[in-house]
């Protein structure tokens, strides 16, 4: 079955434990993509096996920014993972590619790239911040639609949602990940998820979306708010 899970957050169902950061599954018929690592090795490997996955099967490993509660847990599956590709922002490439053992192939990216046909970066935007200065986000083609996987949406998730629909030319199904709405008052993310929902029909918003965040998306969504935690899976396929 194809599907996502959020393996790292700051929320979590037991047995996963949560902790700040993120991490996703996301498992499909052709291969099987880890987006971001989450803060802690332990953790990582322990929701892991919650999710009765095995760190060596993991195919690519895509990061979204080089934050440490989004690359904390990558020693993990450098160390005990079979040979996968990192898919990294291409300025942030070069402080790991001379670390990295034979079985790590880094791959640096900047304009969109395809991993799979049905896997694309959409290629690196500007955080507005020191460092790191760019992150990038996941789009999956699946049954019902494009899924948009995000970190931490530093470049605003609107202007993310803008750039996956240019890229695959129509509306998102679902949008997942980290908002970066904690600092937000009620009326700017309210702004936000209206604006949001003109690109996408649902939205899993956790991490760094905050917690008055996730419970306006809740509110502007509705049936279509999916309340997304460690341990919580998303199927990418009709049943």
């Amino acid at each position: 079955m194809e599907r996502l899970t959020i393996v790292y957050d700051n929320r979590a169902v037991e047995p996963f434990k949560a902790d700040w950061g993120f991490s996703a599954l996301i498992e499909l018929e052709e291969q099987t993509i880890l987006f971001d690592t989450g803060a802690k090795p332990e953790i990582l490997e322990h929701n892991l096996k919650c999710a009765d996955f095995p760190v060596e099967e993991v195919n690519a490993v895509f990061i979204s920014h080089n934050h440490w509660d989004h690359v904390g847990g990558l020693p993990l599956v450098i160390e005990k993972g079979d040979h996968f590709e990192l898919y990294i922002p291409e300025p942030d490439c070069y402080e790991y590619e001379d670390k990295l053992p034979e079985k790590v192939v880094c791959v640096p990216v900047a304009a969109p790239t395809y991993l799979t046909e049905r896997a694309i970066s959409t290629g690196i935007m500007p955080t507005g911040l020191e460092l790191p200065e760019y992150e990038q986000a996941l789009i999956i083609t699946t049954q019902m639609g494009p899924v948009l996987v995000v970190g931490c949406s530093h470049p605003g998730i609107v202007e993310i949602a803008k750039r996956a629909v240019s890229i695959v030319g129509e509306t998102l199904f679902l949008t997942v990940g980290g908002f970066h709405l904690y600092k937000s008052t009620r009326e700017e993310i309210e702004e936000v998820a209206r604006e949001l929902a003109r690109f996408t029909r649902f939205v899993a918003p956790c991490h760094c979306t905050g917690e008055l965040g996730i419970e306006v998306f809740a509110e502007v969504f509705g049936d279509n708010f999916i309340d997304a935690k460690a341990g919580v899976e998303i199927p990418l396929e009709e049943e």
